[in-house]
């Protein structure tokens, strides 16, 4: 393993504190920018104005070159800011203006006079025009009425923009600015004004013409401040860095990259401006090892670089991915605290013919976030079972055994079964990469939202036993099914929990068939450019221009919630007869309170997690049923597709679900995922494995989610290495998708909790992404606290 005391890491420990120590600021300058140029423009296309935006952007924007950086590039004008995209959503700004500097998740610094900035320019403008407001004036009433109860959602879509998405980056690392010109005159050249239909498709291709320019200026600026900033420069190593950075930046983005640094930052340029163009979270840097490898592997050959400046070009990159956050509204927050952009970038898996695609630069990766250890960028992990070498695998135990949360690891067979069920040709799908949280993409093809909304499996149980009525909001907002004291057998009460299954899906198909019309003015021509199809047919991503444009993902929450609910009930009520539907509906009603051993009953239940024949055959009927009726309905792209990703979203839903049959007071944070409801798996993770592999997961598409938390004694303890390995072998053998590992001591959390100035730079793994955890919220920390910490297999 390299040395974390080699020469390098004195700059890396600096750049990494400069980051640590800022404070998250809202960032008006984009917002200020984009809104000059949407009014200089008036009367043009929307994506000709959208494309121009960009483009003015990158002419005008700051451009920050930090001291010791190596790489550089910025989305915004702060080191740690918040995009503002005002096309997308200015309203959640204007309700939060007076409270964003102090609210519970992810707070952001705005000074007065970007306060002032936003009233007097942008939100004037804006006022009813933004993607965000479409959606709130067309919404259909009963898709409103779930999201107001908590059961959907729905929202994040029209808060902000696109994410979700894998651009080709080789494409701009292999031809360049002037390359991806000259495929977009070649498309030019074949259309004719006169022909219908075509004067649309000229226009666009124009559009993007303004694109590769603004990324062309964008290159030459910085080489401009950078040989400026040389030439002040009185440290001779600094001033040598500062005219490589001006060469660098003088050759790409325009031109094909030449060496790895090249590249490098070639792709960063690239990735800052598709998040730039549209702030959201989970625009993926994909298969790095594998577009990256050939650069580094004709420098190495040609003596221009060292591992070690390698390690040290990579390591940069890593801080960089770590300086932007999330902008996001309070709402939204709640269900990803943490500023969380899942940037996931993976290592690992095959190539194009099935065969090892590992290479000497996936240990240089898995070495960088060994190295750095911040949040971003979200690393993930392809493992091969029938082609990955276990040298590699040790190398990721070992990454793990640190604690940092890193990395997710998704068995490639799994995921490559997950792309064949979107329909995606077996060649094609062996290249699928990881996006966001857990779910798959596949670089330049793919268009879809992977996690377009979730829904509440919890909210499902309630409404069975309480004809369709929330609790919390006392409001009928879902199927009336009946009381459920006139449910003569369990099967009536199974058909109860489907039909409310039924109703909840339908309305979100309902809302998510409103945005798709909506999100076509949510043209983002930066991404399309890497997108070949989206050039060739003049047509943008948001458009359905890539090869793959396919139906959007359904995100579940509460999976065990609702396997152990069905199970309390159909076990107290219609086996044993230990209560009545009367009792059980009552003690639910209170809460449990005077209901202590009703609920001491229900605790006792047989639970999912602890590989029990009966509960895994539930789960494998009741998320079938759920699989065959998400895929029953049509998208414009395709059929629909199904996840269970809960990001920090099981917390916020349990805050609006009453008490559940499984003993869950009302009001506690839902289990994560397909992980066991906390404290209820009590049989090891061999159990968990076994019955979270009854799980369909080549039928829920968008990818599946399991969090474990290892007790750091055992991970790290003798052995330790070797039984990793063979879990996590035998998981993929068992087809199980992903896991993912919290490796702590539960009383450095809860220190961390009580000082969280002694631990600024504690990193955990919360469902689907890393974050400080002192930067969660009180209700999140909690549910990671209260997971089971495992010891044995």
């Amino acid at each position: 393993m390299m040395s974390v005391t080699k020469s390098y890491m004195e700059r890396i420990n600096r750049l990494k504190q400069r980051v640590l120590d800022t404070e998250p600021e809202v960032d008006m300058e984009n917002a200020i920018i984009v809104t000059r140029a949407f009014q200089e423009t008036e009367g043009q296309p929307h994506y000709l104005q959208k494309a121009y935006s960009v483009y003015k952007t990158l002419l005008e924007k700051s451009i920050p070159i930090w001291d010791d950086e190596l790489i550089v590039g910025n989305s915004g004008s702060k080191q740690r800011g918040g995009l503002v995209c005002p096309d997308d959503c200015w309203a959640f700004l204007d309700r939060e203006i007076d409270t964003i500097n102090t609210r519970r998740y992810d707070p952001f610094h705005l000074k007065e006079e970007d306060k002032k900035l936003f009233l007097e320019i942008v939100k004037p403008y804006w006022k009813g025009r933004s993607i965000n407001d479409k959606w709130n004036a067309q919404i259909p009433d009963d898709v409103a009425a779930l999201r107001d109860c908590g059961v959907l959602y729905i929202d994040r879509k029209c808060v902000r923009g696109w994410g979700e998405l894998t651009v080709d980056y080789a494409m701009i690392l292999n031809e360049g600015v002037t390359g991806i010109e000259k495929r977009i005159h070649d498309a030019m050249s074949k259309l004719d004004i006169t022909a219908p239909g075509d004067y649309k498709k000229i226009t666009y291709l124009r559009a993007l013409l303004y694109i590769t320019e603004g990324l062309r200026q964008l290159g030459k600026r910085y080489s401009a401040k950078a040989a400026a900033m040389a030439k002040a420069e009185a440290d001779p190593r600094r001033k040598q860095e500062l005219l490589q950075i001006a060469k660098v930046c003088d050759h790409v983005p325009e031109h094909p990259a030449r060496t790895f640094h090249e590249a490098i930052q070639s792709m960063f340029f690239l990735h800052t401006c598709v998040y730039m163009e549209h702030e959201s979270a989970s625009y993926n840097p994909g298969c790095f090892d594998q577009y990256m490898y050939p650069f580094y592997k004709a420098d190495i050959e040609a003596g221009r670089i060292t591992e070690e400046q390698a390690q040290e070009l990579l390591d940069c990159l890593w801080v960089k991915f770590s300086e932007p956050c999330l902008f996001q509204d309070a709402t939204t927050a709640r269900y990803s605290a943490g500023y969380p952009l899942f940037q996931n970038l993976c290592v690992g898996g095959v190539d194009e013919n099935g065969m090892d695609a590992v290479n000497d630069l996936s240990y240089l990766v898995l070495q960088a976030t060994m190295d750095v250890r911040m949040f971003q960028p979200s690393l993930s992990v392809k493992y091969n079972l029938a082609h990955n070498p276990d040298r590699f695998l040790r190398k990721v135990v070992e990454l793990i055994q640190l604690g940092t949360g890193f990395p997710a690891f998704h068995s490639d067979e799994a995921g490559i079964l997950m792309m064949l069920n979107k329909g995606v040709p077996l060649p094609e799908a062996y290249g699928w990469n990881p996006c966001g949280c857990v779910e798959t993409s596949l670089a330049g093809k793919q268009r879809c939202y992977t996690s377009y909304a979730d829904y509440n499996l919890g909210a499902i149980v309630e409404f069975a036993l309480n004809d369709g009525k929330s609790r919390k909001y006392d409001r009928y907002v879902a199927a009336r099914t009946g009381d459920p004291r006139t449910f003569q057998t369990y099967e009536q009460f199974l058909e109860a929990i489907k039909t409310q299954i039924r109703y909840v899906l339908k309305r979100m198909v309902a809302g998510n068939q409103v945005t798709t019309e909506i999100v076509r003015d949510m043209e983002c021509p930066v991404a399309s450019l890497t997108f070949k199809e989206c050039t060739e047919n003049a047509s943008d991503y948001a458009w359905g221009g890539p090869k793959y444009s396919m139906g959007d993902g359904l995100d579940a929450i509460g999976v065990a919630d609702l396997i152990n609910s069905i199970l309390s009930v159909k076990e107290l009520v219609y086996e044993q007869k230990a209560v009545t539907m009367d009792e059980l509906c009552k003690a639910l009603d209170a809460d449990f309170d005077g209901y202590e051993a009703i609920q001491q009953l229900c605790r006792n239940t047989t639970k999912y997690g602890n590989d029990d024949e009966v509960a895994n055959a539930l789960a494998r009927d009741i998320f079938n049923f759920i699989a065959d009726y998400i895929e029953s309905f049509r998208h414009i792209y395709g059929r629909y597709t199904a996840g269970i990703l809960p990001v920090s979203g099981n917390t916020p839903f349990g805050m609006e679900v009453g008490a559940l049959p499984t003993g869950r007071h009302a009001w506690m944070p839902l289990a994560d995922g397909l992980s066991p409801e906390q404290g209820t798996d009590t049989n090891g993770m061999s159990a968990v494995i076994k019955s979270v592999a009854n799980i369909p997961h080549g039928r829920f598409s968008q990818g599946t989610l399991l969090n474990q938390k290892l007790d750091p004694i055992f991970a790290r303890g003798e052995n330790s290495v070797q039984s990793l390995m063979s879990f996590l072998k035998s998981m993929c053998a068992m087809g199980v998708f992903h896991v993912q590992f919290n490796v702590v001591d539960e009383e450095e959390l809860r220190d961390a909790q009580a000082h969280p100035e002694d631990h600024s730079g504690l990193l955990i793994r919360v469902a689907g992404y890393t974050a400080y955890f002192t930067e969660l919220g009180p209700e999140t920390q909690g549910d990671i606290i209260s997971r089971t910490s495992q010891t044995s297999i």
